[in-house]
């Protein structure tokens, strides 16, 4: 069955005003398309090796404007070859804004054809009872994009919660709105609170020309999140007093030290976090991951030890993979295998070297025993990238003890990382390893996330 990528598409639309913003919109494509095959590049007469076959246009979109047609092959875009989907979200095309010019060269019965054009924006987001408004923050690295969502029949000033997403560098603004994250974003909202998303830099709107987010530091991350909390304390439509943070994944490491450096924080969420530095968590998130998959004790135990191997070699002894390899060759695979090492850009598991080495350093317990305000700690049975089911209880005890009452863990049963109803962790993993996952999790969302949120979000 041949895969449709939809390229840039977001079909729901409402026009906030972004007067007086330096962010602009980035462009959308228009286009559903397809990667090349042996059977369409023979049908079209087509010899080149690089390309996208375009299998529907949007309408009102930046290619409809400049004549791209279904069945053309688009093998450039502003003089960029597209080689492969990272084209269209990395630079330069990933740079282009509204009112930019842009040139497509399509194949087109059997010649090239020049066609250009004036960019259009992508469409802004709309649902029933939310209204949006796009924003933007200013760090040392550039301006971010924001969105805040709001309820639509709200009056007076609204409690707010501050999203902070996991170590992934996408948009968590430009999504489908079957998204786990735009579905919890949506449904919190619903529930009477104003949401605030921020992009990472180079993620959708933001800008990346100062840094990227694969390029960033941890503490710059941080500043990101931190700026974004000052920003709802000083919006007027927001009670300052009932601010909120829900911190998935990576984000429960920054929660928890926004937390505590900001008193007026009225209370802490996380989901699927660490309980200790990440040296010491990500060998036994590969040992259980091994083990769950099926692999022999004897196996998953090697991998583990391969992997503190490494750790120690890059937090301790200050080593690059290339150092690593030249010293170790055998360790090549672990690298690419376990830390994802991507040694065009020097990054580990998606991310910079230096951001590695400063979330090595945080420790969030020390974190979570400043934090004064009252804690919700949410723990999926099916989530095996992140902590235990011992660990998301113990957190209570690590807070300051005059809100424990109002504190609590929740227990989500077979709810996965990416909020997904998937099984038993065993079930899971297998799934997380199949070609339909993507499906899954925005199928499969447990909205029970939501209903216990609020329930505890009700509660004080």
């Amino acid at each position: 069955m041949k895969k449709t990528i939809y390229s840039l598409l977001l079909l729901c639309s409402i026009t906030n005003s972004l007067n007086a913003q330096v962010l602009k919109r980035k462009y959308s494509n228009g286009f559903r398309y397809q990667i090349l095959t042996a059977e369409i590049k023979q049908e079209k007469s087509f010899n080149g090796d690089q390309g996208v076959f375009v299998e529907g246009v949007v309408p009102n979109s930046t290619s409809e404007s400049a004549g791209i047609k279904e069945g053309d092959i688009i093998v450039e875009i502003n003089g960029t070859p597209i080689a492969d989907v990272s084209t269209f979200t990395s630079p330069p095309l990933s740079e282009i804004t509204e009112g930019n010019p842009v040139a497509y060269k399509v194949w087109r019965n059997k010649a090239f054809v020049q066609l250009r054009t004036t960019a259009k924006a992508k469409v802004s987001k709309t649902k029933q009872g939310i209204h949006y408004e796009y924003g933007e923050i200013k760090t040392a690295f550039g301006y971010l994009r924001t969105l805040l969502s709001k309820p639509v029949n709200a009056s007076g000033k609204l409690p707010a919660i501050l999203f902070i997403q996991g170590n992934m560098c996408e948009s968590v603004i430009e999504v489908p709105e079957k998204d786990p994250y735009e579905q919890f974003c949506n449904e919190m909202t619903l529930q009477g609170y104003a949401v605030m998303r921020i992009d990472k830099p180079g993620a959708g709107d933001s800008e990346g020309k100062f840094t990227t987010c694969d390029q960033m530091t941890f503490n710059q991350e941080l500043e990101q999140f931190q700026t974004g909390l000052e920003s709802l304390m000083k919006n007027k439509t927001i009670d300052s007093k009932k601010i909120y943070l829900f911190g998935h994944s990576m984000g429960g490491m920054i929660a928890p030290i926004l937390a505590s450096t900001n008193p007026t924080v009225k209370g802490a969420m996380v989901y699927g976090t660490l309980s200790t530095n990440f040296g010491s968590y990500y060998p036994e998130i590969i040992n259980r991951s091994l083990l769950q998959s099926g692999n022999s004790p004897d196996v998953a135990l090697e991998y583990k030890n391969y992997t503190k191997e490494v750790i120690t070699a890059i937090f301790d002894e200050n080593k690059t993979p290339q150092q690593i390899i030249k010293d170790k060759p055998e360790y090549d695979p672990v690298l690419q295998q376990v830390f994802g090492w991507n040694e065009k850009d020097n990054t580990i598991i998606y991310r910079s070297l230096a951001f590695n080495r400063e979330l090595n350093k945080i420790d969030p317990k020390k974190y979570w025993e400043k934090v004064t305000c009252p804690i919700l700690t949410i723990y999926g049975t099916s989530d095996f990238e992140a902590i235990d089911k011992e660990y998301a209880t113990a957190m209570l005890g690590w807070t300051n003890a005059k809100n424990s009452k109002q504190s609590k863990a929740i227990i989500l049963e077979n709810t996965d990382h990416a909020f997904a109803l998937v099984g038993s962790m065993e079930e899971g993993i297998k799934l997380k390893h199949s070609g339909n996952y993507a499906q899954i999790m925005q199928d499969k969302f447990n909205p029970l996330l939501v209903t216990k949120t609020a329930e505890w979000l009700a509660s004080f």
